[in-house]
């Protein structure tokens, strides 16, 4: 048990019966932060692969700290094809198995290759427009069956290495607009998709006045396409202009990064660094990231530029803060509930996101007591979006727990779970968020502990019929 954490044997002293007008006592817990790396999902560095030949043993990757994985659909030798060959597509849906029995998601992006008949990008060709609809129409369902190991998607598809620039649909902002509607109708309605360069998403959601629809506080998580379009940078502090990210329709770094900034409070930013220059030092880099509210970044590319973030010592720091991070400062919970509901258990917990970013995918909050003698657990819901708890700020949460005759008599350990949403990984611990304190990370079950014990619950009168929890 940890020594931070009260122990009070002598509140078990309370089964005995309580005046109803009982004061109610407050834990106040202060909790110390964790410095190492630690696997949290949908976030960190991740590891590329050709999605159709995922490595039965990709968990692995879980010993360096990382739960991402990028995840090419390679639709190359079906460029041609106006229809993918099934046993390709039994792969695609075998990988996402593969992701959910080894505790990874998935960073999807399906490309037609990188090389036109000259041998090289600049003659690359779109596969017919209508081969596209039609391949995303057969992976709709495997994409849709899958969600839960999903982290995000890169538009792809479209241009060499599917990174939208180059070829006629890409540079036809009405085409490019046509497909990207196409792509986010046909995947699960509570991913995002994230594009290439701030000016094709800024065209794409052009308005008849001349500017153009942005995500803000008043839009995010709403479902609406705009709000779904996050970004990604594949040549990240590489170059002044990050080799043709920026300044691509008149805007130059600045802008088009202040640009992001406000867009990614509210969606993903990622990607990948090409080449070495001057701006990916490790100063630089640290204040881009944050500028920028980085999730997520390539782990094996460009090496030299890891390298040197590894000899110039924030390579670990990346490594930590890339996405959410969330830190326990102080939790304050009363320390027993009269019968009847005329009391309640009341938690409070303080934390902040020491992060660059913060969470973009849903994801429940809940508070569970757990019944000392018995071990039972009763989870409580708590009515919050964890994707508000922004970066570099502190945030609070309550929850009023009714005492009911559902809740045996005894003590109580308290935790904070943030588990995944989706049923087939609710009970898994791998994907619950853990937090960056020390003593507190329950691995089995993937509970976050607030009080080891001493939340003592009394009966002061025979059981009556059985209630229900609130939720």
């Amino acid at each position: 048990m940890n020594s931070r954490l009260p122990t009070i044997a002598g509140l078990l002293t309370m089964l005995l019966p309580l005046p109803l007008a009982a004061a109610v006592p407050v834990r106040v817990t202060q909790y110390q932060p964790d410095e190492s790396v630690f696997p949290n999902p949908e976030r960190g560095f991740y590891h590329h692969t050709e999605l159709h030949q995922l490595d039965s043993s990709i968990g692995r990757i879980r010993d360096d700290g990382d739960t991402l994985v990028w995840g090419q659909i390679s639709l190359q030798p079906y460029k041609n094809s106006p229809t993918l060959p099934q046993d390709f597509l039994g792969k695609i849906g075998r990988a996402f198995q593969i992701a959910r029995e080894q505790g990874v998601k998935i960073i999807v992006r399906a490309s037609y290759g990188d090389r036109g008949a000259s041998g090289d990008y600049r003659s690359f060709q779109d596969a017919p427009p209508q081969h596209i609809r039609n391949h995303i129409d057969q992976l709709a369902p495997i994409l849709a069956g899958n969600a839960d190991v999903i982290a995000l998607f890169e538009a792809g598809f479209i241009g060499p290495w599917g990174e939208w620039h180059t070829t006629t649909i890409a540079e036809d902002y009405d085409q490019s607009r046509e497909m990207l509607f196409y792509i986010l109708d046909h995947t699960p309605k509570d991913r995002m998709v994230v594009v290439r360069y701030p000016y094709l998403k800024q065209q794409i959601f052009q308005k008849p006045d001349g500017g153009f629809e942005t995500v803000a506080a008043g839009n995010a998580y709403s479902g609406q396409r705009v709000a779904r379009v996050g970004h990604h940078n594949d040549c990240f502090l590489s170059s002044a202009d990050d080799v043709g990210t920026y300044d691509r329709g008149g805007g130059d770094r600045r802008q088009e990064t202040a640009y992001l900034a406000a867009e990614t409070l509210y969606t993903p930013f990622g990607g990948e660094t090409c080449r070495p220059y001057e701006l990916s030092d490790c100063p630089r880099t640290l204040q881009e990231m944050q500028t920028l509210h980085a999730a997520y970044l390539n782990r094996g590319y460009h090496p030299q530029v890891l390298r040197e973030w590894r000899e110039q010592g924030c390579f670990e720091e990346i490594s930590k803060r890339l996405g959410a991070r969330l830190v326990l400062t102080q939790s304050r919970i009363s320390g027993y509930a009269a019968p009847g509901g005329t009391h309640t258990i009341t938690v409070e917990v303080d934390l902040q996101n020491v992060g660059f970013a913060s969470l973009y995918n849903p994801r429940l909050v809940q508070i569970v007591l757990e019944h000392r003698p018995s071990g039972q657990t009763f989870p409580f819901e708590v009515n919050v979006d964890p994707r508000c708890w922004k970066a570099g700020a502190s945030h609070t949460l309550r929850r009023d727990i009714p005492h009911t005759d559902a809740l045996p008599a005894g003590d109580y350990a308290a935790y904070l779970n943030l588990p995944d949403p989706y049923p087939t990984l609710e009970k898994d611990p791998r994907y619950s968020f853990r937090l960056a304190n020390q003593g507190v990370w329950d691995p089995q079950r993937g509970y976050n502990k607030l009080l080891a014990e001493g939340i003592a619950i009394a009966a002061s009168r025979p059981a009556g019929p059985a209630q229900t929890l609130p939720p």
